[in-house]
């Protein structure tokens, strides 16, 4: 049985394009977005098709833990887990800090970090249960150095950097 790997993100740019290389190789995907439902279907068909592989597509935001919750009930009955999570989805804010309002900087921090942590916390049981398994969090240079006018997306970064390191740790 292939392996499973969920990839948060994916309906464009990076995470098509992680979905297009693990489904090569002939994993089965789980692929997720917020806002482009039709791009994200057109790969699911497309990945279908070329590879020959099981793809469960949703569409959501993955920064609200009832979704998450939601996704990985699907997961289960689906896949019965993940053996692979790609933390990938993430949104920018550019603007002074003074003048990003509390709502961006909500949906920032609980799409670029929260979401990792909802993933990881509900992918974890499984991998432990099979003593296997992967969490890549797809992270960027501002998460190390900081960039103006950008400090609430290198906050969340940043904050993914150490809770990728901890966690590595930790399990």
């Amino acid at each position: 049985m292939s392996k499973i790997v969920l990839i948060t993100g994916a309906s464009r740019g990076i995470g098509s394009a992680i979905a297009r290389r693990f489904a090569k190789e002939g994993y089965s995907l789980i692929i997720t977005c917020n806002k482009s439902a039709d791009a994200l279907f057109s790969l699911k068909k497309s990945l279908e098709e070329l590879y020959h592989i099981p793809v469960l597509a949703s569409v959501g935001n993955i920064g609200d833990s009832a979704y998450v919750c939601k996704l990985f009930d699907e997961i289960k009955s689906y896949f019965g887990g993940v053996d692979i999570v790609v933390n990938n989805a993430g949104i920018s804010h550019i603007g002074l800090l003074t003048d990003t309002s509390f709502e961006e900087w909500e949906a920032l921090i609980q799409t670029n970090l929260s979401a990792a942590f909802y993933t990881s916390k509900l992918s974890i049981p499984y991998m432990l249960s099979k003593h296997a398994g992967k969490i890549i969090n797809i992270s960027s240079v501002w998460g190390t150095v900081g960039a103006s006018c950008e400090v609430a997306y290198s906050a969340s970064k940043g904050g993914l950097n150490a809770f990728t390191k901890a966690l590595a740790k930790e399990l």
